[in-house]
């Protein structure tokens, strides 16, 4: 489970100017970081330990090109549950897929909606009948077919509450 952190207000300008850099590039000195940003390298090593501690940072990881390594089919998935109930399992045996990058609970005629990756149209075949759609309480899926992506981006900006919150807490938006 995802943890929720409420403490977006907490965070001042020198904070969202370091996550914005090592949103781009995880990779980034902790010296280069603070360079960027004004701090000594302990000072940014700290923070960092704060948005982790935090929540905000929530892991480190690397972005692979899915192409690269094989993953070739993309595509989404809607599932519709014959009863509240089949959710939880459903979602807990999703989240070991692999094939499964995300799960969202979504509005409209649908419960969740999947994104996953896949080798190939037999694959994806296998992932609908028998990983998804054969499993107790799914009643229906609707697959989607990604052609091809023109933007993909993990980046997730920080945003201020609201500019007069942060004016008077002299940030800068």
């Amino acid at each position: 489970m995802v943890k929720r952190v409420a403490i977006s207000r907490e965070l001042d300008g020198t904070d969202r100017r370091i996550l914005a850099l090592v949103q781009k590039d995880a990779s980034l000195a902790q010296a280069e970081i603070g360079k960027r940003v004004g701090l000594s390298t302990a000072a940014v090593h700290e923070r960092i330990k704060k948005l982790e501690t935090a929540g905000i940072i929530r892991r480190w990881t690397a972005v692979v090109d899915p192409a690269a390594v094989g993953a070739h089919v993309c595509a989404y998935i809607e599932v519709f549950f014959e009863h509240p109930r089949f959710e939880r399992g459903f979602v807990e045996r999703v989240k070991k897929l692999d094939a499964v990058q995300e799960c969202h609970h979504i509005t409209g005629e649908f419960s969740l909606l999947l994104k996953a990756r896949v080798a190939d149209m037999p694959s994806l075949q296998t992932l609908l009948l028998e990983q998804l759609s054969g499993q107790e309480g799914v009643r229906q899926t609707r697959t989607v077919m990604v052609l091809s992506t023109v933007k993909e981006e993990s980046y997730v900006e920080t945003i201020v509450s609201s500019p007069a919150l942060a004016r008077g807490r002299g940030e800068d938006a």
